[in-house]
């Protein structure tokens, strides 16, 4: 698999593992929907674009755009600045998963939108009004994780602002904001142990959920990746 330049790392266009999983076979990562522009942004995009995969005799109908990066990460500060894609039924995300297993898993954050947008006012309402989640799994029996959260973060709509989503990951703690604001915190020393047990795959990826809609398109627009390791004293 070929590797694409981008933000000062080597990423390749799908997972380690390959290009459709059997749990979500709506989509597959499809590297034609992967483009670095002339003014550098990462575009991951989400086209129609069906592709037979025969050793799970299944056709994925929407091609995602996803990154991969190949460097293996520690404790550090992770950010990106990122515009949300438009439309229904997506589902882009900024993400990390453990080198060596799954679980771990951080979830900086994974979008959800429905009628274009990710606007929300359910019963959340009052902590979040878009639905753009974190989430932390860290035990793969039964897959403990600590659910999706929103949380409040200003009125700047994440389709039409450029938002910075930030991970501060320590031996001590998880802090994960958005746009400066302090979105969710972890201090659970177990919790902590079993995310520093391996190093990181960091993933920025444009998908969809099974409801979308395939013969629409979308952009996921990211302006830079940057990684901040954790000095040691």
């Amino acid at each position: 698999m070929y590797e694409i330049k981008w933000s000062g790392y080597n990423w390749i266009p799908q997972e380690r593992w390959g290009q459709v999983h059997t749990n979500n076979p709506t989509a597959w990562y499809d590297p034609s929907a992967v483009i670095i522009n002339d003014t550098d942004q990462l575009i991951l995009k989400t086209q129609h674009n069906p592709k037979y995969f025969e050793e799970f005799d299944l056709t994925a109908i929407v091609g995602a755009g996803l990154v991969s990066c190949t460097e293996k990460f520690g404790h550090g500060i992770f950010e990106i600045e990122a515009k949300l894609p438009r439309g229904k039924h997506l589902w882009p995300a900024f993400w990390m998963w453990g080198w060596d297993s799954w679980p771990p898993e951080i979830d900086i954050f994974e979008g959800y939108s429905k009628n274009f947008n990710y606007f929300n006012l359910k019963s959340q309402s009052f902590t979040g009004i878009y639905n753009v989640q974190t989430n932390i799994h860290y035990i793969k029996d039964g897959n403990k994780m600590l659910g999706g959260r929103t949380k409040f973060f200003g009125f700047k709509d994440p389709t039409k602002n450029f938002i910075k989503y930030k991970l501060d990951w320590t031996p001590e703690y998880v802090k994960i904001y958005y746009n400066e604001v302090l979105v969710r915190e972890v201090t659970d020393p177990f919790i902590l142990d079993k995310l520093s047990a391996t190093k990181m795959n960091v993933i920025i990826n444009n998908n969809v959920v099974s409801k979308h809609v395939p013969n629409k398109s979308s952009e996921f627009v990211i302006n830079y990746f940057k990684y901040t390791p954790t000095l040691k004293l």
